[in-house]
């Protein structure tokens, strides 16, 4: 079972196609916690979502309050698949889970999507125990790219693939295109990271990305995971905000 048990609660912008972490979901002591992110502008946090047109989660109303809970919200869990289904089996060994999996690994696995709205749940760029920050993610704006048919012929599991900054990107001035070593742009790291990785590279940090997952007969938001690790020489020169998605 994964020891990782927080979550970032992100929300996209239909028009802009931005993404903002708007609440973080975690489990510890045996239960669940939601909170919201601040309310300032600024980050890209709660504050920029609700200027977007973000509403407040109906399930949890007042911004200021610690929600916890001893079973995962029910806004929460009906986002994973159903134990009781008869392939549920099936769908966690698709996911590389097992029987014992939490409900945060399926949640963190799944991401949460849902076809009706625009959250999802990610995984933070954690500090590992090496020292390390580690993440796996999905390629965002893989859709966008007119990529050919057989671009999965590009990649295997391992692949190492290169990132590479965009700062005079229209969208995201922070943006981090994401590349095979041959020179294809495959998409871009979510932008729910990109402050924190770009300002990684401009520290010069060497972050290493490789595949672990491609299924190209999926939706676009699940064609290509990426494993990510960066040692942080130059942390102590990257202001925290920076980093905001971090996580110990």
């Amino acid at each position: 079972m994964s020891n990782v048990h927080t979550l970032l609660v992100v929300w996209q912008d239909k028009e802009s196609r931005l993404y903002y972490h708007i609440g973080t979901l975690s489990y510890y002591n045996n239960q669940y916690e939601f909170i919201y992110t601040h309310a300032e502008p600024g980050q890209r946090k709660l504050g920029d979502a609700l200027k977007c047109g973000y509403m407040i989660h109906p399930a949890f109303p007042n911004i200021n309050k610690v929600y916890q809970s001893k079973t995962l919200f029910p806004a929460f869990d009906r986002r994973i698949p159903s134990p009781d289904r008869s392939d549920f089996k099936a769908i966690l060994a698709d996911l590389g889970l097992d029987e014992h999996a939490s409900k945060m690994d399926i949640l963190r696995e799944t991401r949460g999507r849902s076809a009706s709205d625009t959250y999802s749940f990610e995984q933070p760029l954690r500090v590992g125990e090496d020292g390390k920050l580690h993440s796996s993610f999905f390629v965002h704006g893989m859709r966008h790219q007119n990529l050919p048919d057989h671009w999965p012929s590009w990649l295997t599991k391992d692949s190492s693939l290169k990132l590479i900054q965009e700062p005079t990107n229209d969208h995201d001035p922070n943006a981090v295109g994401i590349y095979t070593y041959g020179g294809r742009q495959l998409g871009y790291v979510p932008n729910f990271y990109s402050k924190a990785i770009f300002s990684l590279l401009e520290s010069g940090a060497t972050p290493l990305v490789r595949v672990v997952y491609i299924n190209e007969k999926s939706t676009p938001h699940w064609w290509v995971k990426v494993d990510f690790e960066c040692g942080v020489p130059a942390l102590q020169d990257i202001h925290s905000d920076e980093l905001s998605p971090v996580m110990q």
